[in-house]
């Protein structure tokens, strides 16, 4: 199911009459967003849209990149967490391959932990994010990094060699090596074209332009009860490089129209 918006397009904004002959090569045909309510309602004017096979994906991408916009009224009850997660690697000792260690991480990331930091409290959540063996979560930062300055930890395990011992190196959150960090150098003012009615409030419109930008402002003429359902909607965004913003957005429903 395919929403109003995703035929329209996303162009970088200019008063300028030759603006499309400013257009940066090397732009995205389109990007998708996936409406993740399936108890809102479907707009009037939404069509059902099956995907080309010319656009179907054979292969998994090698990375995704999304613009993620911190929360503004934290949650009280969950505090600091991403300062409170560490990510653990199991490295099996010399000739375990096929070491207890990495069969049944949890015991060996635990035991080996609190045999350098006795007193440290923490739970273990599995399977772990990044590629880890699992992601461990402190009570608090500062517990977090008291662990880390004891680091590697080492233990034995039965499935390695006799008398080696196997270890656990925790790597911070967002620092895993599938994670790249980039500079936002560019602003841009995009002009969303044939934007859904039912769509025009902040949050809707920041996840729609997450897969291309950090939204910074929307222009509040666009909120107008009034505004004609396909009125262009106005941000402005900052990314890494202007040649992310896709010529189309796609906004697909969750489910399928009856």
């Amino acid at each position: 199911m395919q929403q109003p918006g995703s035929g329209g397009s996303a162009h970088p904004s200019s008063s300028l009459p030759e603006a499309a002959a400013l257009d940066v090569p090397g732009r995205p045909d389109f990007v998708t967003v996936i409406e993740p309510r399936e108890d809102r309602p479907i707009p009037a004017t939404a069509v059902r849209a099956v995907t080309p096979e010319r656009e179907r994906r054979t292969t998994r991408p090698e990375s995704v990149r999304v613009y993620v916009h911190r929360a503004r009224r934290p949650n009280p009850d969950r505090p600091s967490l991403g300062r409170r997660i560490a990510y653990a690697y199991i490295t099996p000792a010399a000739g375990g391959a096929a070491a207890s260690c990495k069969a049944d991480p949890g015991p060996f990331i635990r035991r080996a932990i609190r045999a350098a930091v006795p007193r440290e409290r923490f739970e273990l959540q599995g399977p772990g994010g990044h590629g880890s063996d699992r992601t461990v979560i402190f009570c608090s930062p500062e517990d977090r990094e008291a662990a880390m300055e004891k680091q590697p930890f080492f233990a034995l395990d039965d499935g390695g060699a006799a008398g080696a011992a196997s270890s656990v190196r925790l790597v911070r959150e967002g620092e895993t090596s599938n994670v790249r960090r980039f500079r936002m150098d560019s602003l841009a003012h995009v002009a969303l074209l044939n934007y859904p009615k039912e769509q025009r409030n902040e949050e809707d419109i920041r996840r729609n332009c997450s897969g291309f930008g950090y939204l910074l402002e929307v222009d509040p003429g666009c909120y107008d009860d009034d505004a004609p359902d396909l009125s262009p909607v106005r941000v402005v965004l900052s990314m890494e490089h202007h040649r992310e913003i896709p010529r189309e957005v796609r906004i697909r429903a969750s489910v399928a129209l009856h």
